[in-house]
This record gives C-alpha cells, structure tokens and sequence, in this order.
C-alpha cells in the first residue's frame, strides 16, 4: 500500500470523517474521494502528501471553511465542490502556483474574489466558484491568468461593471486541440479531468471533452453597466452566459467577431437598442437567449437565426418585431407613426390649453389691479379710449384711401 499511487473510492457510501492513515500512502498521486457522505472538516494534513497531484473531494457533507495549505509541489487539480465549506478562502491557497483547475462551486464561501488569485495562480485554466456568497467586484487581476478557458463566477453576490480587460485572455483567443493537463506517464491514462458547467440552458458533466470547453459565466449576479466591446475579441470563445444581471446599453455592434460561439444568454438584463446584423455571421450558435430587455426593432432573419424558431428566446421585448415572434414589423411601423401623430396632436392641445389659461390668469391679474388701485384704472381707460379713437381714424383713412383707387381703376 506504501507504493499505491491512485486511490479512488469516489461515488459510495462511506461517512464519518477522512482518516489520517491516509498519509502512510507517501507515493499518493490521485486521491478521490467524491460522491459519499463523508462530513466534518477538510483536515489540515493533506498537504504532507508530497506527490499529490489529483485532490477531489466533491459531493461530500463537508463543512467549515478551507483550511490553510501548504500545497504539494506538484497538485494540479483540486475540487471542493459540492459541500456546506464557508467562510473566505485562505491566503495560503496562492502557495499552489501550480494549478491548473480550482473547483470550489456550490458551497456558502464568501468574502471577495482574491486579487492574488491573477498574481500567483499564473498557470490557472479552469476556475469555477459558482453558487457560493461571493461579494464584492470581479477582480482585474484574473485578466492576468492567460491560459484561463473557464471562468464560471455565476450564482453570486457580485457588483460592479465587466472588467474590459477580460477581453485580453489569451486563452479565449485562439482554439487549442491539445490535452490541458500534464503528461505524467502512467498517471494520465488513470486520471478523467470532470467538471459540471452549465451550457444551453441544462447543467452537464464534462469529462473527456471538458479540454475543448471554452466558457464565461457571469450570470445570477448583480453587475452593471455596458458589455464591453473588448470582450467580442474572444474569437474562441464558446459559450457566453451574461444573463440575470443590471447590464445595460447596447448590444456590441462587433459580438458577430465570435465565431467560435455556440451559447450566447443576455436575458433579464435593461439592454437596448437593435440586434446587431454581424451576429447573423456567427454560424456555430446553437442556443441564444435575449429575453426579458429593452431590444428593439426587426430580428435578423438570415443565416444562423433562421433556427431559432422558438419565440421564448425574444420575449419580454416589448419593441422587438418580426419572426418567431407574432408582432410584425410593418404593424409596428404604423403603430409608431400613429404614435408620433398622436404626440403631435397633445403638444398642440397643451399649448392652446396653456395660451388660454394665461390669457385668463393675465386678464385677472390686470382687472384686479385696477379695481385695487383706481388711479391706475384712469390712466389705463384713458389710455385704451385714445388708442381706440386713433385705431378708428386710421382705419377710416385707410378705407378712404382704398375707394379713392377703385375709383380711379374704374374711370
């Protein structure tokens, strides 16, 4: 046993807590314990397996917070999810610079997303910390983990705006066919790198495709602002999940340089504007969702959203026209023009309403100032029968003017 290498005793039954005989195991590279009813705490001697290269202890009763760790030099892979862990993530964890994936989703972790995750966790692919109590700004420093493919922040507390800078990930740019975790001989073979994710719509288990999974999952939180434009630079991006946020503007008029998308969700948000024409170029997209916004005008209808029959994916825009949904586009022109008209017809009605009751209100004010003050009255009767006597006499001058030409005209 002093030699095994693999120990995997994943989807049982087993309780209790996680025994320490477990380190008499020195050459211990994988250790999966997943899928049982294990529960207590993470014990703090796991690190004392210095050839541990696999740590999965998901879907446990687990509890209490992440203890601190002085990581094995070689771990690569550590998933926590699926367990009752709480309480922030220790500083410590930025010992294990080498990582490559970091699951901790579906626990009650809270306090903010660390900053040194971008400064030490350099070699980070794959980070999921979705469905915890994670508060605060998503972080600029994770735009500094080039090799990330996954970033799965969903189903939390967080604020603030998209950091632009997101669009710089390299590991979103370009589509890679390779292997994502390390040749160690005999220890590949044995080892199925798994990841629960949701894409279109459904949760799924990914195991041996998980290396072409390319995703970014913002939703269910409370961020704001714009989407950056910066972000439609993401040509191998697979799958974008923006939905269930504050986000607002318009639809990047670029979102159409993504033509690695197959998912695309922005429902629930206060976006506007049209839908941009480029996206109909994205031919890989399979799921779109931009329910619930502030959209407006035709839905494209050539290319890829030929498919999407499905009128749940535009609904909750009360602007938008066009197929599959049953407003058309010509009725809604007409509509907005007998709007237009009908704006036109009460500005006009408010103006003469509000001419008339100045009128009134001028009348009044003027009436009474002369019934207060009668001197002032004098001056104002006098002053209205000259003007009138005047107005007379030039309009009988004038009249006399005018007969004196016809006169003339007809002799």
């Amino acid at each position: 046993m002093r030699k095994l290498q693999v120990l995997d005793l994943s989807g049982n039954a087993f309780t209790g807590s996680i025994p320490y005989s477990i380190t008499r195991v020195k050459q211990l590279m994988r250790l999966g314990l997943s899928d049982n009813l294990l529960s207590g705490k993470i014990p703090d001697w796991w690190y004392e397996l210095q050839q541990l290269h696999v740590l999965d202890l998901s879907g446990n009763n687990l509890s209490g917070s992440i203890p601190p760790v002085r990581s094995p030099p070689s771990l690569f892979w550590l998933r926590l999810c699926r367990n009752n862990h709480s309480g922030e993530l220790p500083e410590s964890l930025r010992n294990c610079n080498t990582l490559l994936a970091l699951d901790i989703g579906d626990n009650k972790i809270n306090g903010t997303i660390p900053e040194w995750f971008g400064e030490s966790l350099l070699s980070l692919q794959k980070l999921r910390m979705t469905s915890n109590m994670i508060h605060g700004k998503v972080p600029t420093q994770l735009c500094q983990l080039s090799n990330l493919q996954i970033l799965d922040l969903s189903h939390n507390k967080l604020t603030g705006s998209i950091p632009s800078c997101l669009g710089s990930l390299r590991g979103l740019k370009f589509v890679k066919f390779y292997r994502w975790f390390p040749n160690y001989g005999y220890f590949s073979y044995v080892f199925t790198p798994e990841m629960e994710l949701v894409e279109q719509g459904t949760k799924k288990r990914y195991t041996f495709n998980l290396d072409q999974v390319n995703l970014i999952d913002l939703s269910c939180n409370n961020l704001h602002g714009e989407i950056p434009n910066e972000i439609t630079g993401l040509s191998a991006l697979g799958a974008l999940n923006l939905s269930w946020n504050q986000l607002s503007g318009r639809i990047p008029e670029e979102m159409g340089r993504m033509l690695q998308l197959e998912t695309l969700d922005l429902s629930s948000n206060h976006l506007s504007g049209s839908i941009p024409l480029s996206m109909t170029s994205i031919t890989s997209l399979s799921h779109l969702n931009l329910s619930h916004n502030n959209l407006c005008g035709p839905i494209p209808s050539t290319n890829q959203f030929g498919t999407f029959t499905d009128p749940s994916c535009f609904e909750g825009n009360p602007e938008l026209c066009g197929k599959p949904l049953i407003t058309d586009c010509s009725r809604a022109k007409k509509k907005d023009e007998r709007e237009i008209e009908d704006d036109e017809h009460k500005i006009r009605l408010c103006f003469f309403e509000g001419a008339g009751v100045g009128f009134i209100v001028a009348f009044l004010a003027t009436f009474s100032g002369l019934m207060i003050k009668k001197s002032w009255a004098y001056c104002c009767f006098r002053f209205m029968e000259e003007f009138g006597e005047r107005t007379i006499r030039c309009c009988l001058a004038f009249m006399t003017g005018l007969n004196s030409i016809f006169r003339v005209r007809r002799n």
